[in-house]
């Protein structure tokens, strides 16, 4: 195997996973968080934080879900989607970020879960305790690999879609994408001393516009180092 593909592959598998490998580790190593904080709210959500990591607790209409993933980094642009999007928007992003704004933003998404089709992109598939439906799943993959922004606003659709956010964490976890819409994830990612870009294939699909703010057709709301919110006109 080409040197430069086994790394591309090899380096976008533990990336994409690290955040859940992480939380793993956490919990196993280092005991009680060191705050907790009651934010309440529509789902009486509470964030559990350490140093450098948190966790989501939070009860919605399908029951309480605990344990979920916190991005710290994400908290500001969470503040601003609840407090600047209406209540009954629904929101396109990859599974990671689900659970942040569904359970602290109180705004409904596509997917907040892999599938168990999927399992292969967690480190940890011990530490899921929830999947949504691999339909869903494989839409948003397809919605964001696209390079034709008419399929993405189809797939929209059929979720009655009004906003998207992506993360700049998004550059790594499109490998996992680009894979599980069917496509070659090497032909639209590179990586070279741990430097990670698109190709020029990458540079037309959907998910390296949205990170760049380029010829998306949607319009961008919020932006901050980590996040970028468009809505659908």
């Amino acid at each position: 195997m080409d040197r430069r593909i086994f790394v591309v592959i090899a380096i976008m598998g533990i990336a994409v996973a690290a955040g859940l490998l992480y939380v793993g580790f956490k919990k196993e190593s280092i005991g009680p968080p060191d705050t907790v904080e009651n934010v309440g709210g529509k789902y009486n959500a509470t964030i559990s934080l350490w140093e450098d990591y948190g966790e989501l607790e939070y009860t919605d209409e399908g029951g309480k879900h605990s344990g979920m993933y916190f991005m710290v980094e994400m908290r500001n642009a969470l503040d601003w989607i609840k407090g600047n999007t209406p209540e009954n928007a629904t929101f396109l992003c990859w599974w990671d970020y689900g659970h942040m704004i569904k359970g602290y933003a109180e705004r409904n998404v596509v997917v907040r879960n892999p599938s168990e089709e999927i399992i292969e992109c967690v480190a940890d598939p011990s530490s899921i305790t929830e999947f949504d439906p691999h339909e869903r799943v494989l839409d948003v993959a397809k919605a964001f690999s696209t390079s034709n922004s008419t399929e993405m606003l189809q797939i929209m659709e059929k979720y009655n879609v009004t906003h998207i956010v992506v993360c700049t964490d998004d550059l790594l976890k499109s490998f996992w994408m680009y894979k599980f819409a069917g496509l070659e994830p090497t032909d639209y990612l590179v990586s070279q001393d741990s430097s990670h870009e698109f190709t020029d294939a990458g540079m037309q699909t959907m998910i390296a516009k949205l990170l760049e703010n380029r010829d998306t057709g949607f319009t961008l709301i919020y932006e901050d180092e980590e996040i970028k919110v468009y809505t659908v006109d």
